[in-house]
């Protein structure tokens, strides 16, 4: 008789998750915007809810692999109990909220799999949980993204240091001052008539010389940044919807509900949480590890936005927050580790070693109350 309360109350927890991912993690994949001024907060946070939005409904056709990773793989029969996902989803929830209201970017990967594993050990104790899967798909992948994207994005920007500079890209302008141009009428002489050049110009310096104008729009190293931004919103979406979708898939079935309905809530949510509570998040990537120029940007969206892309297509569970956090520091330290905010990120790492133990904690509470 309980069975349909729990179900809707479970799939609120879920669509909960969904709203603090959005708030946490949109700023993953539009800080580097923000933080090299190519967009203002809103401009970036809009963009990046487009592109999570359009990757967590194609996560359907996708990586529905880690639905099952994250409904019963991790675990072994604690997970057949209808309380189990409210549990792990309340836990999610409770931890995700706190850090994104205090504007510390957490894995929301991280609290799924501490709220999972505090769960299990609550309602079946240490044989309930399947310690290798844990291991191998879940705990490894998150140690090894944030570093492997380091080292990326620090050989990326050396490799793009070489051909680009800041007063060296490649843009179109048109010249201040009109060319004059003979244009030759019928049985007269050919008089000067003023007539717009459009150049396509190499150097800035070149073009200010010439009495030319940038279009800074037009660039396009700021156009690839916008587009390995908008590749790195859509892959987190793609790879963080799955996880969501499983805390409400044996729910969603109690009350008839597929997985497609799910994925579709669940994106709409995330996306509602992106637009409406990300910016503090955003503040802290784009404004408090370190003032990055278009370069760094750009080195770090796209180091970050092709290892998510790639975890997602073969269902590797990383962190976005550890990929792009790796990824800017990897950019930023060519220049030197002097030009970074080592406070705010040892804040940060901090966050995310307390982020499962803190999230396992609040979902066995749950669990224990409710079994009781």
């Amino acid at each position: 008789m309980l069975l349909m309360p729990l179900a809707v109350l479970t799939i609120g927890c879920a669509a909960a998750v969904a709203w603090a991912n959005g708030a946490n993690d949109v700023s993953k994949g539009v800080a580097t915007l923000v933080g090299s001024r190519l967009a203002t907060y809103a401009q970036a946070l809009r963009w990046g809810t487009a592109c999570t939005v359009a990757g967590a409904v194609s996560a359907l056709m996708l990586t529905t692999t880690m639905v099952t990773t994250f409904s019963t793989g991790l675990v072994g029969s604690v997970s057949l109990s209808p309380v189990f996902p409210l549990a792990v989803a309340s836990g999610a929830f409770v931890w995700v909220l706190i850090a994104s209201k205090t504007g510390l970017p957490v894995s929301t990967t991280h609290s799924l799999t501490g709220a999972i594993v505090g769960a299990a050990l609550a309602a079946g104790g240490v044989d309930g949980i399947q310690w290798a899967l844990v291991v191998k798909s879940v705990a490894v992948p998150l140690a090894l993204s944030p570093l492997v994207a380091a080292v990326v994005a620090y050989g990326l920007h050396a490799a793009l240091s070489r051909r680009l500079t800041l007063a060296s890209r490649y843009c179109i302008c048109t010249r201040a001052r009109p060319l004059l141009m003979p244009q030759p009428q019928p049985g007269a002489a050919a008089t000067p008539r003023p007539v717009m050049m459009s150049l396509v110009v190499v150097d800035e310096e070149r073009v200010c010389a010439a009495g030319g104008t940038l279009d800074a729009g037009l660039r396009l190293t700021d156009a690839a940044h916008w587009m390995t931004s908008a590749a790195l919103s859509f892959a987190r979406g793609l790879n963080d919807a799955p996880k969501i979708v499983a805390l409400g898939v044996a729910a969603a079935g109690r009350i008839g509900l597929g997985a497609p309905s799910l994925f579709i809530v669940g994106a709409v949510v995330m996306g509602a949480g992106s637009l409406i509570s990300g910016r503090t998040v955003t503040r802290t990537l784009a404004e408090r590890i370190a003032h990055i120029d278009p370069l760094e940007g750009l080195a770090a969206s796209a180091v970050a936005a092709v290892l998510v892309l790639a975890a997602s297509v073969v269902a590797l569970p990383v962190s976005t927050t550890q990929v792009v956090c790796g990824a800017i520091v990897g950019a930023v330290l060519r220049s030197g580790s002097r030009r970074l905010q080592w406070t705010t990120l040892r804040s940060i790492v901090g966050a995310w070693l307390i982020t499962v133990p803190a999230s396992g904690v609040a979902a066995a509470v749950v669990s224990t109350v409710i079994f009781r």
